[in-house]
């Protein structure tokens, strides 16, 4: 069984989603229903993935669609997690066929959003799209997260434990997205000065530790710079203020956490990077035209 089972709050109920520290578990025909990320934290994976023999060493991230066929030869006994899950967990309306052939006349924002996280399993995805090397801080925060969500599910110690575990899925698939554009972004940076290599580093440490207290102080610290070089390199790359993308990272967050989880609006204030809700409320209102609550309840009622 794949599914983790209800036990302790709504007993029995089947939630399509599982971590395991046993990457063979891919092999399986029952996996063939199911998405699968596969974390290695370092060490080498050897394995055949769709017939082509490949060696990974390092931080790794390999993202299987139900088609996807892996063979394993080698793998760091320790440091690797699997988590499974169904598509239709991020979005009740997704199949394989719904995601791979999607209905144009059908796409709503909600629709594309959504899909917007499950890139990576795509039928037509190319197999160095689904090999996703990580830096050492993301990393840090895949193995922070799996471990988040592999507690929840073990526990089950509140009746939030599914949405809770649900949206720890939802901030991996953003971090993967995210590498997946990671070679593109980084080859743009060829086109420009030698400062936007600082302004790429900042993107990046931004979209990793969006959720933590960051200050310009912080990142003139943690990047060897200076204020005025900083904010004028930034500004420069992006056409936006640190602050400002700040914002509206974590509001894109937010409002996937709204429409797609029942958590609080307290709960998603705090694990969005907002230290205080009366301020998230206004930021919300002000670029979403609707308070967070409100928010929710449209999409709840659709």
């Amino acid at each position: 069984m794949l599914d983790t089972i209800g036990f302790q709050y709504f007993t029995g109920y089947v939630f399509a989603l599982s971590v395991s520290g046993d990457p063979t578990i891919c092999m399986v025909d029952e996996a063939k229903e199911y998405f699968k990320i596969i974390y290695m934290k370092s060490g080498t994976c050897h394995f055949l993935l769709n017939q082509k023999e490949i060696v990974l060493t390092g931080s790794n991230a390999i993202c299987l669609n139900e088609k996807d066929k892996i063979e394993f030869h080698e793998y760091p006994k320790q440091d690797i997690k699997v988590i499974i899950f169904k598509p239709k967990l991020i979005n009740g309306a997704f199949d394989p066929d719904y995601i791979n052939h999607p209905n144009p006349s059908r796409l709503s924002s909600t629709i594309m959003q959504d899909l917007y996280y499950l890139k990576q399993f795509k039928w037509d995805t190319q197999l160095n799209r689904k090999l996703l090397p990580l830096r050492a801080m993301d990393s840090t925060v895949m193995e922070h997260r799996i471990s988040q969500m592999q507690e929840e599910l073990l526990k089950q110690d509140n009746s939030n434990w599914p949405c809770r575990s649900r949206s720890y899925l939802f901030e991996i698939l953003f971090c993967l997205v995210r590498q997946e554009g990671m070679d593109e972004t980084v080859s743009n940076v060829q086109i420009f000065n030698g400062c936007s290599k600082l302004a790429v580093d900042v993107i990046c440490y931004l979209q990793t530790c969006y959720n933590q207290k960051i200050t310009i102080e912080k990142l003139t610290e943690e990047f060897h710079t200076n204020r005025t070089t900083l904010l004028t390199d930034f500004k420069k790359y992006t056409g936006s203020s640190i602050n400002r993308y700040l914002v509206q990272l974590r509001l894109s967050m937010a409002s996937t956490l709204l429409r797609d989880t029942q958590l609080s609006v307290e709960e998603i204030c705090e694990r969005t990077g907002f230290s205080d809700i009366s301020y998230f409320s206004k930021a919300f209102k002000k670029r979403i035209n609707y308070t967070p609550s409100e928010y929710r309840r449209i999409y709840n009622h659709k």
